[in-house]
């Protein structure tokens, strides 16, 4: 490991990684607080989700359009800048808050611009990755990258809900501009190469708009992988938008944030155990498993309103997250040809992340209209699962919870019996003596 540390790409990606890592807690500092100054000033649920929806929305619309330039723009440019977008919105953020101006509509169109950025910035960081970072460790680089990221989301929360009462929204907000500041000058000190040099013809913009998805889709191994996690994604979003309201129809909310304490211990775990790790040596094989058990844990959930079980079920789901994506991520960034990792992987994240939109939109109606009140005592749906799951307030939401998980655990399974989705294994499997990956700028 200390041979390691001596590479220059490692190097240069513990540098990026160190400012990734306070980047993303300053930036979970304002979601947070925000989300709670939305919901004190509005005390509307629906109103809180709109500013969810514009969050989780223009990625969508933004990377399949940008996708191409990642692999034109110089990479380490292209970081810069979504960091310093990401600081202009925090301090418009600050600023409106502290002049008393601060309003819903700008909230959305703040959230959007970040939420924006940051998934622009997500490709550009994973393919840079694979070029600083030596074929056969890129399964410990990815550990690092979730468990910066676990951390954020246990930190930042804590955080915030101390800082918000004692410095306010617009506190925060200069915190976070700190953090911004911070992380954009390790990132123009690091030494960051470009990206990788193209091959073949030069293609226009135009041109290059599909690639990425016809390069996906005319794998089948890569076209299972992705069709796999956005399935998987989709019913575990389910669960959690509904697993607030689940817990608190059986226990209060002192309950919930311990549970959600013990999954974030968990996704910190996972993290941690995959930086060491470095994975599973098949890391398709590895990706399945850890889909299934997360399926697995979400059904377990439902059958159960005992809060240690409950907490035991959560720390499953999160402690499966990092090496889940890990091991996914290194397939993508050992099988795809570096020269066209921006492209390939901005297709790879609007999939991914269709299904969280949608399952936003989905989960309160099938709840609220259906599961709940066909879980009423009485009802011919309560008589046929009470045994099983109870009845009343809660339980039709345990239902959707089992029918989630037993949907994701069969998605994983039917892709980890698809034969070119095994063959990853072989195609992403290092050589023995990995030469190293770095590109000097």
């Amino acid at each position: 490991m200390a041979a390691l540390h001596r590479h220059p790409g490692i190097r240069t990606f513990l540098l990026v990684w160190v400012g990734q890592l306070v980047s993303l807690v300053g930036s979970g500092l304002t979601a947070f607080s925000l989300g709670v100054w939305i919901y004190q000033r509005t005390d509307s649920t629906t109103q809180y989700a709109l500013v969810t929806f514009c969050a989780a929305a223009p990625p969508l619309v933004v990377l399949p359009l940008l996708g191409p330039l990642i692999d034109r723009w110089d990479r380490k440019r292209l970081l810069v800048a979504c960091d310093l977008v990401g600081a202009a919105a925090t301090a418009v953020v600050g600023l409106l808050a502290w002049l008393g101006s601060l309003s819903l509509a700008h909230a959305c169109v703040i959230v959007a611009v970040t939420s924006s950025a940051a998934a622009l910035q997500w490709p550009a960081y994973s393919a840079t990755v694979t070029l600083l970072v030596p074929r056969d460790q890129l399964g410990r680089a990815s550990g690092m990258t979730q468990f910066a990221f676990a951390v954020s989301q246990v930190i930042a929360p804590l955080l915030a809900g101390a800082l918000i009462t004692l410095v306010g929204l617009v506190g925060v907000t200069v915190l976070d501009f700190a953090t911004f500041l911070f992380s954009t000058t390790l990132l123009l000190v690091a030494a960051i190469p470009p990206g990788a040099p193209a091959t073949g013809e030069p293609h226009g913009y135009w041109r290059d708009l599909p690639f990425g998805w016809s390069y996906v889709f005319s794998h089948a191994g890569l076209a299972a992988l992705l069709l796999m996690f956005a399935a998987v994604n989709f019913f575990c979003e389910l669960a959690a938008v509904l697993f607030t309201p689940l817990v608190l129809n059986v226990s209060t909310p002192a309950a919930l944030g311990t549970i959600l304490a013990v999954g974030g211990i968990g996704m910190i775990g996972g993290g941690a155990l995959l930086s060491v790790w470095g994975g599973p040596r098949r890391p398709a094989l590895g990706a399945v498993i850890f889909s299934a058990l997360s399926g697995a844990a979400v059904a377990a959930a439902g059958f159960t309103v005992s809060v240690p079980l409950l907490a035991a079920a959560v720390f499953v789901f999160f402690f499966c997250q990092p090496l889940q994506t890990g091991s996914s991520q290194v397939l993508w960034q050992r099988t795809v040809p570096a020269e066209l990792q921006g492209r390939v992987f901005s297709v790879r994240a609007t999939v991914a992340m269709s299904a969280v939109p949608l399952a936003s939109l989905v989960a309160g109606p099938l709840a609220d209209r259906l599961f709940e009140p066909a879980m009423a005592p009485g009802e011919p749906l309560a008589a046929t699962l009470g045994p099983f799951l109870g009845v009343g307030p809660g339980r039709g939401i345990a239902v959707i919870l089992v029918v989630a998980g037993a949907l994701g655990l069969l998605s994983a399974a039917a892709a980890g019996l698809f034969r070119p989705l095994r063959q990853l294994d072989e195609a992403a499997a290092p050589p023995p003596t990995a030469a190293p990956a770095c590109v000097q700028s």
